[in-house]
């Protein structure tokens, strides 16, 4: 398992401070999936009072680099090549998830989207993040 992972499934959001200054909270992950958890607050809000836009694309790039290390090997790691995030609906309150799920994992690329969602894993489809990573060796 890879290092991150086991921490992950260890401490939790304390092995990601990104995931401690935001509240993101791990669901699950595996089999080339991962679920997040956020919870919307006035503090992510942008000028007009919904949640900044940055939020969801991190919700949805943590998703999908869990999702891939928890397939990699122990002495693997992941780059960012593309990221491309549509947003479709705006959200001011609440729990919003992120849910990832890799399309397919070559040996040095991989392609995978995230999707936010508001209220549960399978809610309102807020956001849509595709990404292409290349696997890197530590």
């Amino acid at each position: 398992m890879h290092p991150y992972v086991e921490k992950i499934a260890s401490i939790g959001s304390k092995a990601n401070p990104t995931f401690q200054t935001l509240g993101i909270e791990p669901v699950s992950w595996g089999e080339g999936k991962a679920v997040l958890k956020m919870t919307v607050t006035p503090a992510l809000h942008n000028g007009v009072g919904f949640l900044q836009g940055g939020f969801y694309v991190i919700l949805a790039d943590e998703a999908i680099a869990l999702a891939i290390l928890a397939v990699a090997g122990d002495e693997e790691g992941t780059a960012t090549i593309s990221e491309t995030t549509s947003f479709l609906r705006g959200v001011c309150e609440g729990e919003i998830y992120g849910v990832a799920t890799i399309i397919r994992k070559g040996r040095r690329i991989v392609f995978a989207e995230g999707e936010v969602r508001k209220g549960s894993p399978d809610g309102e489809l807020l956001s849509r993040t595709v990404v292409s990573y290349t696997m890197t060796k530590a």
